[in-house]
């Protein structure tokens, strides 16, 4: 399975938001009720004056589907444990030494 990649070379961001638009079932002026802290005289002038919109960027859409990608990916490797389990089980499992020593000081080094 490949995961797609991010780039990080500098892109220049493109303005694609729209306009909210109002569905004609809604009233033109908003009631917020009492102690919302809107004047509600000037709340006509304001609602026909302002739009409000969403955008995404491509990159927070690249990743989120990066995010949705990985959370498909099972967080074990079942065939693997499954084939170490019956290598352990058998005693054909072994452990090079040298290997896990250069393993354990590069992690020490690391830090």
């Amino acid at each position: 399975m490949s995961i797609p990649t991010i780039s990080n070379t500098p892109t220049t961001a493109t303005d694609n938001r729209s306009p909210v638009r109002q569905s004609s079932n809604q009233p033109a002026t908003a009631d917020n009720g009492a102690g919302s802290g809107v004047d509600k005289g000037n709340v006509g002038n304001q609602a026909t004056s302002q739009t409000d919109a969403v955008s995404i960027s491509s990159r927070a859409a690249d990743l989120q589907s990066l995010e949705t990608s990985i959370k498909q990916l099972p967080d074990v490797d079942a065939s693997r444990v499954s084939a170490l389990r019956e290598q352990i089980s058998t005693g054909e499992y072994s452990v090079d030494s040298q290997r896990l020593a250069d393993k354990m000081l590069a992690f020490e080094r690391s830090l």
